[in-house]
């Protein structure tokens, strides 16, 4: 018994010296051990903010707008192209409450992306609307994007490998605008000065809103530097024929009051023009049908919404 322990420990001793030697060794000259490698990711770094909205002006001819932005996690650039593959996804669209664009009407610049070897993103992809003026402007609209494969030595970022772009249908009557009018009821003559929106409601369209009292309506001048208004009883939409940009109609968005275009006295003749820099409305309405209590605006365009 004592000679079998013996010789088991003897064999114990040799077992160790020898791989302690190769251990050595093998360490010296990074031949052995457990290799770690790093493994990134790539991303849409809008994914966290998505949906991404844009807002889209309605025209015939085909619409680019700025399409997702993927990088690479991490600060090293890429030490070789980064290849991908992109596919679009109605399921992320409907899962934002949006209703997917129509299939066939938008496309992307590429669906195969690539990261180019010492960068550490893409930017330049655009997506692609055809015919916006088909698009309802009361529906919000979106796009879905996932990445759906990655070259080698790269993983996709599971919570941000998918985004939806979404979009605000606007025509060429929307925008932020300086209105500058006068009202024809004594003793509310004063003029009023005052920034307005001009929202979309249709193909050919918009709405007075009045950002200041955060509601569609339209103001009154009630003195000397001094608005006030009606609420949204009277709430004008004005209505372009887009091919004239020739006012068609002004109506009440909301029940009861009567809204009409006016054309009586004092009126010139209700249209835009973007002819001219910056664009100009013009919009002569009045309500009950009565020429004493008319409204004369002039609009002059500021800036697009966001």
């Amino acid at each position: 018994m004592k000679n079998i322990i013996t010789a088991i420990f003897l064999s114990s001793l040799l077992l160790l010296g020898g791989s302690g030697c190769l251990k050595d060794k093998a360490y010296e000259n990074d031949d052995y051990g457990i290799v770690v490698k790093e493994v990134r990711g790539v991303a849409f770094p809008q994914a966290s903010i998505s949906p991404v909205v844009v807002g889209i002006t309605g025209q015939a001819a085909p619409l680019k707008v700025a399409g997702p932005f993927i990088t690479i996690e991490g600060d090293a650039a890429a030490s070789a192209d980064v290849t991908m593959k992109l596919a679009f996804s109605n399921a992320l669209v409907t899962a934002k409450n949006l209703t997917p664009l129509p299939a066939g009407s938008y496309s992307l610049s590429t669906t195969d992306p690539v990261i180019k070897a010492g960068e550490r993103s893409v930017s330049n992809i655009e997506l692609m609307v055809n015919n916006s003026n088909l698009l309802d402007p009361n529906i919000s609209y979106g796009v879905g994007i996932t990445i759906t494969t990655v070259s080698a030595g790269y993983q996709l970022a599971q919570n941000s490998k998918d985004m939806v772009i979404g979009f605000t249908i606007k025509n060429k009557y929307d925008g932020i605008y300086r209105l500058q009018g006068r009202h024809n009821r004594s003793p509310f003559t004063f003029p009023y000065d005052v920034t307005i929106h001009m929202v979309t409601t249709g193909p050919n369209s918009v709405i007075f809103y009045w950002p200041e009292v955060k509601s569609i309506g339209h103001p009154i001048g009630t003195g000397v530097g001094a608005t006030s208004w009606y609420g949204v009883d009277i709430a004008p939409e004005v209505v372009f024929n887009s091919t004239t940009d020739l006012v068609t109609d002004v109506f009440n968005k909301t029940p009861g009051t009567v809204i009409t275009m006016f054309t009586g006295a004092g009126a010139g003749i209700s249209r835009f023009d973007g002819t001219v820099t910056p664009k100009k409305m013009y919009v002569n309405w009045n309500y009950n049908n009565n020429p004493l209590r008319a409204f004369f605006d002039t609009l002059t365009f500021i800036s697009a919404r966001p």
